[in-house]
């Protein structure tokens, strides 16, 4: 693991709180709890354009699409924020299907570094067992 820095740090707290505003605890809690489609035409159906429920959707990958940059341009520290961050695969898995459906509608580079943040966490994961084995 490379040598933290004040910057690391800096930079991880101002995630931290971007990720504790309101608007994104929200945003995010909805993705968790209520979020479930099959394919994008089902989202486009359920969550069209302008409703509240399209915007919490952008929120989150927005959110997890800056880290994903900050992340792969190694702007952030990936140990740090993996060993404080949780749920980015199942927030992937949620989300995935919409995302291919935007970049076929969209752009065909929309949330790729959420879908790379994905990847890299998988293998973090991987390289760092949980601290604290399960409970029986």
């Amino acid at each position: 693991m490379a040598q933290l820095t004040q910057r690391d740090v800096d930079i991880l707290l101002r995630i931290w709180d971007m990720s504790r505003s309101e608007r994104m605890v929200q945003a995010r809690n909805w993705m968790f709890t209520q979020f479930h489609v099959k394919d994008f035409d089902e989202f486009k159906v359920k969550h069209p354009r302008g409703s509240p429920e399209w915007s919490m959707f952008h929120e989150v990958c927005s959110h997890l699409e800056l880290c994903g940059v900050l992340i792969n341009r190694g702007l952030l520290n990936e140990d740090l924020y993996f060993d404080l961050v949780g749920g980015i695969e199942t927030l992937w898995h949620k989300a995935k299907k919409v995302i291919y459906g935007l970049r076929e509608e969209t752009d065909p580079r929309m949330y790729e570094n959420f879908e790379l943040l994905f990847e890299r966490c998988m293998k973090w994961q991987e390289a760092h067992p949980p601290k604290k084995p399960k409970k029986a």
